[in-house]
């Protein structure tokens, strides 16, 4: 059964293996932690990120709030609508285009794939979370 909701089907603890890939520069790397949906939304991910000249801990807080997710400090993300088991989402960062999906891929597996470019940066974020 398909989640009516992204706070129900996400709420509890999940692993997160992330890979990061610049196409430009062909420098891949990887994030491994795990993500914590609190049942207020709350969406916390800690772990290890390697990528570039960067290898450390890493962390970021997003909030899933009426269908949307949003950065920590409220401003808009995408939206997420998860009751058919995958949507696309667009978030527009400056000059930087972030064109994802979400897919929902059991009950205890969601897949999400960023594909960003920009002036700047042309990168494949592939990401599986795996309910703990």
């Amino acid at each position: 059964m398909l989640p009516l909701d992204p706070i129900t089907y996400l709420a509890g603890r999940w692993t997160v293996q992330r890979r990061l890939t610049d196409l430009d520069t062909g420098t891949e790397g990887e994030f491994e932690g795990v993500a914590e949906f609190a049942p207020d939304g709350t969406w916390t991910e800690t772990g290890r990120m390697r990528f570039g000249g960067c290898d450390g801990e890493a962390r970021r807080v997003l909030r899933v709030v009426d269908a949307a997710v949003e950065f920590e400090d409220g401003r808009p993300f995408h939206p997420l609508d998860l009751s058919v088991g995958a949507c696309a989402v667009e978030h527009l960062c400056g000059e930087d285009r972030y064109a994802g999906e979400y897919a929902v891929l059991g009950p205890d597996e969601l897949r999400v794939d960023w594909f960003v470019t920009g002036p700047r940066k042309r990168q494949v974020i592939e990401s599986v979370y795996r309910r703990a």
